[in-house]
C-alpha cells in the first residue's frame, strides 16, 4: 500500500522535464543521463521519492524524447536544462532511473 501512496503523491506534485530532442538522435544523451541518474540514486541511498521516466511525444512530423524527474531527483542532479512541470505523465511512459514504483 505504501508504494501506491507514493505513486499518487508523485502524480499530484510537480516534477521536472528535459527535452532530449529528436528521438532518433537522443539515444546517447539518454544513455548518459541514465547512468548519471542511477549513480545519484544509489549515492542518495535509493530513496523512494526519486523517480525518472521517459516518453516519446510527437509534435507534427517529429517525435521528441522527454525525460521527467521527481523534484527530489532534480534537486540532487541539478540539471540546468530541466523545466518545472505539473506532474508525471499518466500514460505511455517508461522507467529510466530511480524508484520503479
Amino acid at each position: 500500500m505504501q508504494g501506491k501512496h507514493i505513486i499518487e503523491n508523485m502524480a499530484k506534485s510537480h516534477c521536472y522535464k528535459i527535452n532530449l530532442g529528436d528521438a532518433m538522435l537522443a539515444d546517447f544523451a539518454m544513455a548518459d543521463l541514465k547512468v548519471r541518474l542511477e549513480n545519484i540514486y544509489i549515492s542518495a541511498g535509493q530513496p523512494e521519492n526519486m523517480k525518472a521516466v521517459y516518453r516519446h511525444e510527437s509534435s507534427g512530423l517529429h517525435c521528441e524524447l522527454l525525460v521527467y524527474l521527481s523534484a527530489e531527483f532534480q534537486t540532487a542532479a541539478k540539471l540546468s536544462n530541466a523545466i518545472r512541470c505539473d506532474g508525471f505523465p499518466q500514460i505511455d511512459s517508461a522507467h529510466l532511473a530511480g524508484n520503479e514504483i
